[in-house]
């Protein structure tokens, strides 16, 4: 299991949550923000190119900022979400949306979804890193965060959530850039300025998402934790990434949890990483 993180507090108000890509991508909270029954995911990116965040609901739940939108280096956007939210984020790069047309052929080289700036719900195409949220207003169940790579990556992801207080709960970004040490037979590469013949490697593929097999899917007779022990491609991405899930039963992967306390001025209690 992960290392635990202190509880907080946030009095009558939301934590705000962010996310940002540093030469990665990140979620940096900065702060409590006042909207009730509501929470602000502030996304900021640290890389020193453009990307393309994208937010797509699970069943049943708002789309957020239309699905997608441009944050320039150096930049960040303000996502404001409902209290009760499921879904997921990611980053897109290498996007030329004038240049598809409008057609619906691919405009990222990661992350795509349709061709589209504003994803408008749909899921990004993977290989990209996730981050899976779940939001609820039921202090018996709790709210929780976490990134994964069980459909591969693309970029570096920190994720952290800050109350009033100053406590603060964060899923750390990556030791390694797993692109430089993506295998050949994972490896995502496309042409990115040098000509045709400079292939970059611009993201990596899960195991499973590379060969389709069961024992890398954890399905079949590998859909339990028991016969599902991982493989030496999510052992790369442990490596490199140690908070991040690896795989769909990586028990060593942090998962922030613990928003559902309730304290005697009301408030309700922040992340804690498991």
């Amino acid at each position: 299991m992960g290392k635990h993180c202190p509880r907080w507090t946030s009095g009558a108000r939301r934590p705000l949550l962010s996310w940002a890509l540093i030469a990665l991508l990140s979620f940096v909270a900065a702060g409590p923000v006042v909207l009730a029954e509501a929470i602000v995911f502030h996304v900021a990116n640290r890389c020193p190119f453009p990307v393309w965040p994208a937010s797509a609901p699970n069943t049943g739940h708002p789309v957020l900022a239309g699905g997608g939108f441009l944050v320039p280096p150096g930049k960040s956007r303000r996502v404001v979400a409902p209290a009760t939210w499921n879904g997921r984020f990611w980053a897109r790069t290498g996007c030329n949306f004038t240049a598809n047309g409008g057609t619906g052929a691919a405009a990222c080289l990661t992350g795509d979804c349709e061709g589209r700036l504003a994803c408008n719900g749909s899921v990004g195409t993977p290989p990209a890193t996730l981050v899976e949220v779940s939001l609820h207003a039921d202090p018996s169940k709790g709210s929780s965060y976490d990134v994964s790579l069980v459909d591969g990556y693309n970029l570096p992801v920190a994720v952290s959530a800050k109350p009033a207080t100053g406590n603060k709960c964060a899923i750390a970004g990556c030791a390694k850039d797993v692109n430089a040490v993506c295998p050949p037979e994972l490896q995502v590469t496309a042409a990115t300025g040098g000509g045709a013949k400079a292939a970059t490697v611009v993201a990596c593929k899960s195991a499973c998402l590379a060969f389709g097999l069961d024992a890398f899917c954890c399905r079949g007779a590998y859909a339990t934790p028991a016969a599902c022990r991982g493989s030496v491609y999510s052992r790369l991405f442990k490596d490199a990434c140690p908070a991040y899930y690896s795989y769909a039963y990586d028990t060593t992967a942090a998962t922030a949890t613990g928003w559902g306390d309730e304290e005697p001025d009301g408030g309700r209690a922040g992340a804690a990483l498991m």
